[in-house]
């Protein structure tokens, strides 16, 4: 009995998936495109993607608010805080490498909104979905073995 295996298909498709793990760039591309669009969702939305949402505005400022503006939301949708979550752009925080990925705010005041004050609740911008680490697990299998985001 003779058996001729050509090993080198499988060969080169080991390499390319050892290849592929050094290198998780695109499934850190797409994991951002993901979380800007979850941020800016949440914001449009007044909170609703984080659990318990955001709690309403204290009813003196309220008051305030809708005086001066009108049907404004809780929170400022064309201001610097909501462009910095929903682009993700700036490189001090956002960060992706070879093998790992860093996303968030470096607005000054993004941290009473996301933590709090005496004065003022929490109104959660930066957040893991619902379901993304299970699809980013998905993409980065499909990724590494396959080449492809599927």
């Amino acid at each position: 009995l003779e058996i001729n295996i050509d090993a080198r298909t499988t060969d080169k498709m080991l390499k390319d998936i050892q290849k592929r793990m050094r290198d998780l760039r695109p499934v850190w591309r797409y994991a951002k495109q993901e979380l800007q669009t979850a941020f800016r969702d949440n914001f449009l939305s007044g909170g609703s993607l984080v659990p318990g949402g955001w709690a309403p505005l204290d009813r003196g400022y309220a008051a305030w608010k809708s005086a001066r503006y009108p049907g404004a939301r809780k929170l400022v949708i064309d201001g610097t805080l909501f462009r910095s979550v929903s682009d993700l752009d700036d490189p001090a925080v956002n960060q992706i490498e070879r093998t790992s990925a860093r996303f968030g705010t470096n607005v000054e005041y993004a941290k009473f909104h996301e933590y709090g004050t005496k004065k003022m609740p929490a109104r959660r911008i930066i957040f893991e979905p619902s379901g993304f680490r299970r699809d980013i697990m998905d993409k980065m299998g499909s990724y590494i073995v396959e080449g492809k985001l599927t």
